[in-house]
């Protein structure tokens, strides 16, 4: 069970990393092969960026990350542009619930809803990710520190230095 356990700590990071991409690179082409239903639910939500032009520059943004992710390049800021594109998707729960509820309402989800709730866990996915990579490079630029030690206060810091 250990090696099961050591496996998922060596790894998860960069299987996080890649099933990222894997599925930005997806939803991303697919805004090339038909803009139609993400245009739809944005006239539902954000009707002033309701245009193939910008679904176009949202599939370019997200087939990029995808790239990026691949190459394990810029992923701290990969990962935070991710939150943010994740996190405006979710907003639409807010802004046009009944999109997200459908006619029953909250609690329950409409087809759309269903479809918009897994971005909670894709945000959650991208923080760890940021959390991963900046835990990866602090690693790497002191091997001697430990892996989730914390930084000391400034007052801790003074402290240490009587």
């Amino acid at each position: 069970m250990n090696a099961i356990f050591e496996f998922c700590r060596e790894k998860s990071s960069l299987i996080l990393r890649l099933s990222l991409g894997v599925i930005l690179l997806w939803i991303g082409a697919l805004k090339f092969a038909d803009p139609t239903p993400v245009v739809g639910l944005l006239k539902a939500s954000f009707p002033f960026l309701a245009t193939n032009g910008v679904v176009y520059a949202l599939g370019t943004v997200e087939v990029a990350a995808a790239l990026l992710l691949f190459a394990n390049r810029g992923v701290r800021f990969v990962g935070t542009l991710l939150v943010g594109l994740f996190a405006g998707t979710l907003t639409i729960f807010v802004i046009a619930p009944a999109v997200s509820y459908g006619a029953a309402g909250f609690p329950y989800l409409s087809l759309a809803g269903e479809f918009l709730l897994k971005d909670l866990v894709l945000v959650a996915a991208s923080v760890a990710l940021v959390g991963m990579e900046t835990a990866r490079m602090a690693q790497t630029s002191n091997p001697m520190m430990p892996m989730g030690r914390r930084e000391m206060t400034s007052r801790e810091t003074m402290l240490s230095a009587r």
